[in-house]
């Protein structure tokens, strides 16, 4: 479990076509403490993304109205959007390349073990949440 009381509760926007696959991940960002938010196709994930905000996005390449790396694009356009990091997902390796040009921040391969989804989520929540140290010229000024 990630353990962050004295933070409000981090939201994780799974943007994934398949039902039973998105009660797996839902299931596993709330046993983290964290808050699921869900979306089925691109369009919905764009609208989440703008209305919540969300701290990470989990997002299945394959989606039934657009191109996953189009939702990437699409996101991208929004400067209060850009920020947030995306981990793609496929069941084909092949996408891991396009997807990391494409603009995600990292890609997991289909069917994703739950250790490895929880060590991505950490990552990226941490990086998120931490200030920058200054640099070693400040620090010497």
């Amino acid at each position: 479990m990630l353990n962050m009381p004295s933070e409000p509760s981090k939201s994780i926007l799974i943007i994934e076509k398949q039902p039973n696959y998105t009660q797996l991940l839902v299931k596993q960002v709330m046993f983290a403490g964290l808050k699921p938010l869900v979306a089925v196709t691109g369009e919905g994930g764009l609208r989440k993304a703008q209305e919540f905000h969300p701290d990470l996005i989990l997002l299945e390449l394959d989606l039934t109205d657009m191109n996953g790396l189009k939702f990437v694009a699409l996101l991208k356009e929004k400067p209060q959007l850009q920020k947030i990091p995306i981990v793609a997902m496929s069941i084909f390796a092949y996408l891991k390349t396009a997807a990391l040009h494409g603009g995600c921040d990292d890609f997991l391969i289909k069917p994703v073990r739950m250790i490895d989804l929880m060590s991505h989520i950490k990552r990226y929540l941490r990086q998120g949440s931490s200030v920058p140290p200054p640099s070693a010229d400040l620090r010497r000024a």
